[in-house]
């Protein structure tokens, strides 16, 4: 497996100011602890090309795409489809074409890539209070990713997919 370099950055594009609040940077530091091993457990699963267990991770009500959700139902055709963008992005297939300069999927990134960060910052998101939607991004020396950041909720006590898994912009 590759190397997991984990880092920390709280300054992802429209990330909230630097809070003055102790309490809530205490929460943000324990959040993006957290988050920093959920990376390594997505990388595994991104590396053994383990749709089911990404699937896992997708609420039953699927997931926000701008004002839109994209049903849980569609993810999981997408995550078995070698001919879907998501599959592509995630594991390689022609589904996906990366971005000039990109790896050919997340799985080929981090197979290409000696050293890898994980990154986590937060995003502003109203329905996540304060502390903002937490997102993790993988970064390597020399080796761009193919994946925008992956943002995360907490429902129940545990992490779900926010949204991010396909292009929403």
């Amino acid at each position: 497996m590759t190397a997991l370099l984990a880092a920390l950055a709280t300054a992802l594009a429209a990330a909230p100011p630097a809070p003055s609040n102790p309490a809530l940077e205490r929460e943000r530091v324990a959040i993006a602890n957290e988050l920093i091993g959920l990376g390594a457990a997505v990388q595994r699963d991104v590396e053994r090309a383990d749709g089911a267990a990404l699937l896992a991770r997708v609420p039953k009500n699927g997931l926000r795409c701008g004002a839109r959700r994209i049903p849980r139902a569609r993810v999981e055709r997408d995550l078995a489809n070698p001919k879907s963008w998501l599959h592509g992005m995630l594991f390689g297939g022609p589904g996906y074409t990366p971005i000039t300069g990109g790896s050919r999927s997340l799985r080929a990134f981090f197979a290409e890539a000696r050293e890898i960060a994980v990154l986590v910052g937060f995003q502003r998101d109203a329905r996540a209070g304060p502390v903002g939607r937490p997102c993790l991004e993988y970064r390597a020396p020399n080796v761009p990713a193919p994946a925008f950041p992956l943002c995360f909720e907490r429902r129940d006590g545990a992490w779900w997919f926010a949204d991010s898994l396909y292009p929403c912009g």
